[in-house]
């Protein structure tokens, strides 16, 4: 993507479900972003399904102290899903650069303009992001979440910005991408096979499904030391039962994540050498493997057949829509 194409502006998206308790602070520090005089932005907030009083709170607020050169809309999304809504947001969104940020985000006085910066900056990275800090209303957090402290989206990626894609992810609090990547990576032939957060229930892992894609896409993932951002937690969710419950969730999805790891181990493997010659070796390879003639790791071998082979070979639905994707088929 050209300089030129990648024009001022960025669409900040919060998508959220009974949100009212916690936007106030996150709209909050949204009010205080700084920003260049003629640089223009707008926030986009996607109900996805709410019942209390969250457009009502938003667009009070709004009417009384949307930030400086921003524009401010509502748009609904009735089907529940984290993915769904951030679909939405961004098939609305007017610029190229966007800016997820959770309803419960606190980003930095100058995190919208550096989220355009690094995505014009960085014209290979396919989505980026910063390093996230803990806040709560509890007293103290609990002496079990300094082990888990990732699990709840907190951490510090890297010791530098520089291109994190080895780590297979970036934070999705607060992650930055491209309007026409995201649309093109979850489109309609290529289906999330996780649609994240859906009302109470804590499903979750398809903002990494997003940087997996990316990946098998040939994108980068690029870390910017200066998106800092802080995520409030609410007492509620740090106790034992919603820790639990969302390492349910992250096990699910793990189980996904992890053909996706596959997959892009097969194209780390494969993607400077010649593919017809891997497809016409592969077979044999797998024969000798089989035969005990070979070193070689028949599984692995079994995968790159898989993955390159332009017909239908069997293999279960997740693998299959993975290849699908890998290929743009």
């Amino acid at each position: 993507m050209s300089q030129q194409e990648f024009h001022i502006g960025v669409s900040v998206i919060i998508c959220c479900y009974n949100s009212a308790a916690r936007l106030p602070l996150t709209l909050g520090h949204l009010q205080s972003q700084e920003v260049p005089t003629d640089f223009l932005w707008e926030i986009i907030l996607v109900n996805n399904a709410s019942t209390d009083k969250t457009v009502s709170l938003a667009l009070d607020w709004w009417n009384k102290a949307h930030p400086p050169n921003a524009q401010c809309r509502i748009v609904d999304e009735p089907r529940p899903g984290q993915m769904h809504a951030r679909k939405k947001g961004a098939q609305e969104a007017r610029y190229e650069c966007l800016l997820f940020c959770d309803d419960d985000n606190l980003l930095d006085k100058n995190y919208v303009f550096n989220a355009w910066q690094t995505l014009k900056q960085q014209k290979m990275a396919g989505a980026a992001g910063g390093q996230c800090h803990p806040v709560s209303d509890c007293s103290s957090f609990p002496s079990w979440f300094d082990t888990f402290k990732d699990k709840y989206a907190i951490g510090i990626p890297a010791e530098t910005s520089g291109d994190v894609s080895h780590r297979g992810f970036v934070l999705g609090a607060g992650l930055v991408t491209r309007k026409s990547l995201f649309l093109s990576v979850f489109n309609e032939r290529y289906p999330s096979l996780l649609n994240g957060r859906n009302g109470e229930k804590l499903s979750t892992g398809d903002d990494f499904e997003y940087c997996k894609r990316l990946l098998l896409w040939g994108y980068s993932l690029y870390y910017n030391e200066d998106l800092k951002l802080a995520h409030f937690i609410p007492k509620e969710r740090l106790t034992l039962s919603y820790r639990d419950r969302l390492m349910e969730g992250i096990a699910a999805a793990t189980q996904i994540l992890t053909l996706y790891d596959e997959a892009l181990s097969i194209r780390r493997k494969t993607k400077h050498k010649n593919k017809w010659r891997l497809l016409l070796l592969t077979p044999i390879r797998i024969y000798l493997a089989r035969k005990g003639l070979s070193d070689r790791h028949l599984p692995t071998e079994q995968l790159v057949l898989f993955y390159l082979s332009p017909f239908n070979i069997k293999s279960d639905p997740v693998r299959t829509s993975i290849k699908k994707f890998l290929n743009k088929q």
